[in-house]
C-alpha cells in the first residue's frame, strides 16, 4: 500500500486553495457556471480515462481546453481586473483626500433638476485605465461647479464620464464599457449600461444621473440603487469612499457566500484528488529497486546477503507513473531483531516507500537473507 506523504498534503490544499480562487472569481465576473463546467469536463476526463474510455476522456480533455480559451476571450475584462488586483505594491487613491461627496452629491441633484444627464465615475483601489477609453485631461479639483458645467448640454463632454480619483477629477468624457448583463431595466440607457458595466469590472463607484427621467442612481459592487435626496446620496458615498466601512460592510455581506466558496472548494479537490490519485490504475510497470539495511545492531557487521536488488511490480495510472519519480524508490529490511549468523527477513510492502497513488503488485524474491558477523575488537598496539 502506499502511504500519504506530507508532499500529498501540500498538494491537495494548493489544489483546494486554487479552486477556491477560481470559484471566487467566477463568482464576481458571474463565470461560476462555465467554471464549474470546465471543471467538471476535467473530473469527467480523469474518471473516464481511469475506466479506459479512450474516446471519452480524449473528448472531454478537448472540451476542457476550448472551455479554458472561451474563459480567457469572453471575460478578458475581468481576467485583467483580477491580475491588476495582484500588485499589492500599488498604493493609489491612498495618498490623495477623500472625495468631496457632498459636491458630488449637490452637482447629481442640481443636473437631476435641470434634466442633464451626467456619469460621474468616483475611482477607489482598482486602477481604470484597462477598462475605459480615457477622455480629456483636467487634474482639477472637485467642485459641484465644475462638475455641473462639464454636463451641461452645450458642453463638449457632456456625453462621456469625468472620472474622480481622490479630490481630483483627473479626466472628462471618458467613455466606458457596457454591461454585459441579459436582464437590465427597461427604462436604462446607455448611461445606466455603461456605468453598471464599470461596476461590474471594478471596485469604482458611478452616480448616474438620468436625462429623461431626472433620477439619480447610485451603482456599486455590482447593485444599482435610486437615490431619493441629496442626504440619501451624500451618505451612501461618505459610506462607499471610507475604507474601513467600505471594507468591513463588504466582508459582512460576503462572510456567509465566501463558507459556500471554501466548502465548494474543498469538495471539489477532493474529488479531483479521489479521480486522479484513489481510482486503481490500469497500468504495471517493473522496476529494479535497490535494498538498504537499516537499524543493523550494534557491534554487528553484514557479512554476506543472498541479493542486493529486488524487482517490483507497480500498479497505477499512466499519468501517475509519468508524474512521480520513481528513481529513488528503495527496500528498507529492519535488522533490529536480527542476530549473529544468518536471518531471513520478509519483504512486505510495507517495506517500500511507494509515491502515494501506486499500489505494489508483486515482489520478487519475497525474503532476503542477511548474515550477520561480529565486529572483530581492534588489538592493542605494544609499547
Amino acid at each position: 500500500m502506499s502511504t500519504v506523504h506530507w508532499q500529498s498534503v501540500v498538494d491537495f490544499v494548493v489544489l483546494a486553495i486554487a479552486i477556491y480562487l477560481l470559484l471566487r472569481w467566477s463568482r464576481e465576473a458571474r463565470a461560476l457556471r462555465f467554471s464549474l463546467t470546465i471543471l467538471a469536463f476535467r473530473v469527467g476526463a480523469l474518471i473516464a480515462r481511469q475506466l479506459g474510455l479512450l474516446i471519452t476522456s480524449w473528448v472531454l480533455d478537448a472540451s476542457t481546453i476550448v472551455g479554458l480559451l472561451a474563459l480567457v476571450l469572453v471575460f478578458q475584462p475581468e481576467l485583467r481586473r483580477a491580475l491588476m488586483r495582484l500588485d499589492v505594491t500599488r498604493q493609489k487613491h491612498m495618498l490623495r483626500q477623500a472625495p468631496a461627496t457632498s459636491a458630488v452629491s449637490d452637482a447629481a441633484w442640481s443636473l437631476a433638476r435641470d434634466r442633464c444627464g451626467a456619469l460621474m465615475v468616483v475611482a477607489r483601489r482598482d486602477s481604470l485605465s484597462e477598462l475605459m477609453t480615457p477622455g480629456v485631461a483636467l487634474d482639477g479639483r472637485v467642485s459641484s461647479e465644475i462638475l455641473e458645467t462639464i454636463f451641461r448640454k452645450d458642453s463638449l463632454v457632456h456625453d462621456g464620464a469625468a472620472v474622480i480619483e481622490g479630490d481630483v477629477i483627473t479626466s472628462v468624457g471618458s467613455v466606458l464599457p457596457l454591461t454585459q448583463r441579459p436582464h437590465v431595466p427597461v427604462e436604462w440607457g446607455t448611461r445606466h449600461r455603461a456605468g453598471m458595466g464599470l461596476v461590474d469590472r471594478s471596485d469604482a463607484i458611478v452616480v448616474v444621473v438620468s436625462e429623461e427621467r431626472g433620477e439619480v442612481t447610485l451603482m456599486c459592487e455590482g447593485q444599482a440603487e435610486r437615490m431619493k435626496d441629496p442626504s440619501m446620496l451624500q451618505t451612501a458615498l461618505g459610506a462607499l469612499v471610507s475604507n474601513e466601512t467600505g471594507q468591513s460592510t463588504r466582508k459582512r455581506a460576503v462572510r456567509l457566500p465566501e463558507l459556500g466558496l471554501k466548502t465548494a472548494a474543498l469538495g471539489l479537490a477532493a474529488l479531483v484528488w479521489t479521480a486522479t490519485f484513489l481510482f486503481p490504475g490500469r497500468s504495471v510497470r517493473e522496476r529494479t529497486v535497490p535494498v538498504e539495511f537499516t537499524n543493523v545492531p550494534a557491534g554487528m557487521t553484514i557479512a554476506a546477503q543472498s541479493t542486493g536488488i529486488v524487482q517490483v511490480w507497480l500498479r497505477g495510472t499512466d499519468f501517475l507513473f509519468e508524474s512521480v519519480n520513481l528513481g529513488a524508490l528503495i527496500v528498507r529490511c529492519d535488522l533490529s531483531a536480527a542476530h549473529e549468523g544468518t536471518n531471513t527477513i520478509q519483504l512486505r510492502t510495507t517495506a517500500f516507500d511507494v509515491p502515494f497513488g501506486l499500489t505494489i503488485e508483486d515482489i520478487a524474491p519475497r525474503q532476503v537473507n542477511v548474515r550477520l558477523a561480529s565486529i572483530p575488537a581492534s588489538g592493542v598496539e605494544r609499547q
